[in-house]
């Protein structure tokens, strides 16, 4: 990429920062480390609190103060560079989909406590395959 385009990148990054509260990062090039995206200036401009979870900390990562299989705080930033992520989520994921599942049969519970679908409801409605046949 032209140097001009980098500092145009560079510069969305920046400025998307003093916005945002986490950042996601998840570039890789096969063979490569990883690039630097996320530099001291962007961590500097993260509101303390903020969090970057960088998916390539494999090879490298994308934020110059990832370490691998570490979370570290840096200027009040979390800075999450775990390389096992599938193995973490599992039970967090399922936690999370139980819940929804929950909510969305409770949705469908009148307040007499009978079953009901309620057509008007957006997500319920969406949801139903057959009504009445």
């Amino acid at each position: 990429m032209s140097p001009e385009f980098i500092k145009a990148e560079m510069d969305l990054f920046a400025a998307q920062c003093k916005e945002v509260d986490i950042i996601i990062t998840t570039a890789l090039i096969p063979g490569k480390p990883a690039p630097k995206l996320i530099t001291e200036e962007h961590i500097s401009l993260l509101k303390p609190g903020s969090v970057v979870v960088d998916l390539a900390a494999e090879s490298g990562g994308n934020c110059v103060y990832t370490k691998k299989d570490e979370m570290i705080t840096h200027s009040g930033v979390k800075i999450i560079g775990y390389t096992d992520f599938p193995s973490r989520l599992g039970g967090q994921s399922s936690s999370l989909y139980a819940n929804n599942i929950t909510k969305f049969l409770s949705s469908m519970i009148s307040k007499d406590n009978k079953y009901s679908v309620d057509l008007e409801d957006e997500v319920v409605s969406r949801s139903v395959i057959t009504h009445k046949g």
